[in-house]
């Protein structure tokens, strides 16, 4: 693969090719911790009204760090641009082949070394008032250790270097192959709110039992994330009761260990309902 052949030694916080890609106050940016959090305000509901105040303008950022470069995570609703994200230690550089050629372009290297950010530009013009540059949505296991970022947040700590290409266009069959899945989750979800609308009690104890036997299922190794990841978020989505400790017990159960698991109920609350 051809990223992990790159040399990676630009030290840019926020490279130059992004400039072109900015929304109307620039890029947008949050602050982040070693736990993996960031700080709130930069959800769907709360974003525009911030942003339009400045208030994710890189200069606000303090100099946390001994190096004087502060952690944080861009914001890619504020961007023309999304970024495909290889976790290695998750199987990523097993899976992210499944999704057909992935042009050179600006990238730079995880924070653990262990993973790759590739960003690519798309041909969405038009920045909506509410949303941002939103025609993709954030897709987690896009496949196994591969998640698509495209409105929710990417991590940049102060080890990260950047690679030297050009930002390339996001190749035509990888926007097919999300929009049939968006396509898909949308017809699932649907099917799920008309059956909380109908306030049907005997329908809707159906449905949750009918998810947590999906839960219980076979699951494939190489798909146990992405297959936890999309019932955890009908699960959420159908308010099904404790959810959470359902979805924590059969992830311990098939073999990710609790660091995963962690991660897991994290993503589903935070993108689950998007998903």
């Amino acid at each position: 693969m051809w990223w992990s052949e790159d040399e990676y030694n630009r030290v840019d916080l926020i490279p130059p090719e992004f400039e072109e890609h900015f929304g109307p106050q620039g890029a947008a940016v949050v602050k982040a911790y070693q736990d993996g959090k960031t700080d709130p305000g930069w959800g769907q509901d709360k974003f525009m009204p911030r942003y339009e105040k400045g208030l994710f303008a890189p200069s606000r950022l303090a100099t946390a760090s001994s190096m004087g470069r502060p952690p944080f995570a861009f914001i890619m609703r504020s961007l023309r641009l999304v970024c495909i994200d290889i976790d290695g230690k998750n199987g990523g550089f097993d899976n992210v082949g499944k999704l057909g050629m992935l042009p050179y372009t600006l990238g730079e290297r995880s924070k653990s070394s262990n993973g790759y950010h590739l960003f690519y530009k798309t041909s969405e013009d038009a920045w909506d008032g509410e949303l941002g540059f939103a025609e993709f949505k954030d897709r987690i296991g896009i496949q196994q250790g591969v998640d698509f970022r495209a409105t929710g947040c990417v991590y940049h700590w102060p080890n990260q270097r950047w690679n030297h290409h050009p930002i390339a266009e996001l190749p035509q069959h990888l926007k097919d192959m999300l929009r049939q899945k968006y396509q898909a989750a949308e017809a699932s979800v649907s099917v799920i709110m008309k059956t909380l609308a109908t306030e049907d009690q005997e329908e809707i104890a159906i449905m949750h039992d009918n998810l947590i036997e999906d839960l219980a299922r076979p699951i494939p190794a190489g798909r146990r994330n992405n297959t936890l990841f999309a019932i955890g978020s009908q699960l959420m989505l159908a308010d099904v009761p404790g959810w959470e400790t359902l979805l924590n017990d059969r992830a311990l159960q098939v073999g990710l260990d609790s660091d995963e698991v962690a991660k897991l109920i994290r993503n589903v609350t935070k993108y689950g309902a998007n998903a």
